[in-house]
């Protein structure tokens, strides 16, 4: 009888003890999980800034590109801008509303200024174009041919954010 009694006793020791051994790895990967989840790292901004210049790039792509009659060129490209311009500021506000990763905040902050200047450009490229000032347009597309916001977002992993054709230029 004492035999059993001390059986049955080891036996509850080691269910106590297995539940708090799994109650400690529980804890143990929640702890770990939880702390890997909330690292917001550069691949994250990277990722997500990505996915806003794909659609945008397929956004500005959908539409159709101005064509006319020499005559009418800078109406056609006055009325397509007007089209492009609220996607390229849509662009750079969701981009600037990431939340920003730790470290390298020098080339992030150079790529930031770069497209908020790109904006700028298609700005005065399509009030140049409205007013058809034929060489305020040639000059606002000289300022977005040479604009390194492209290499800028390559050197920072934005890949899809430099996409010719795209508001990268």
């Amino acid at each position: 009888m004492c035999k059993q009694s001390d059986t049955s006793g080891k036996r509850a020791y080691h269910r106590g003890v297995r539940r708090l051994q799994a109650i400690v790895v529980l804890l143990s990967l929640t702890v770990l999980l939880s702390a890997c989840g909330s690292k917001y790292t550069k691949n994250d901004f990277a990722a997500r800034a990505n996915g806003i210049c794909t659609n945008t790039v397929r956004e500005i792509r959908s539409l159709n590109p101005p064509s006319a009659t020499a005559g009418q060129a800078q109406l056609a490209l006055s009325q397509y801008l007007a089209k492009v311009l609220p996607i390229v500021q849509s662009e750079a506000s969701q981009i600037r509303a990431l939340k920003r990763p730790s470290g390298n905040q020098a080339a992030l902050d150079r790529y930031l200024s770069a497209q908020a200047e790109v904006v700028a450009e298609y700005r005065r490229l399509a009030a140049a174009a409205k007013r058809g000032d034929a060489q305020g347009v040639a000059s606002a597309e000289a300022k977005l041919q040479s604009s390194p916001v492209a290499a800028l977002a390559a050197q920072y992993g934005l890949h899809d954010c430099g996409t010719p054709g795209g508001t990268g230029v």
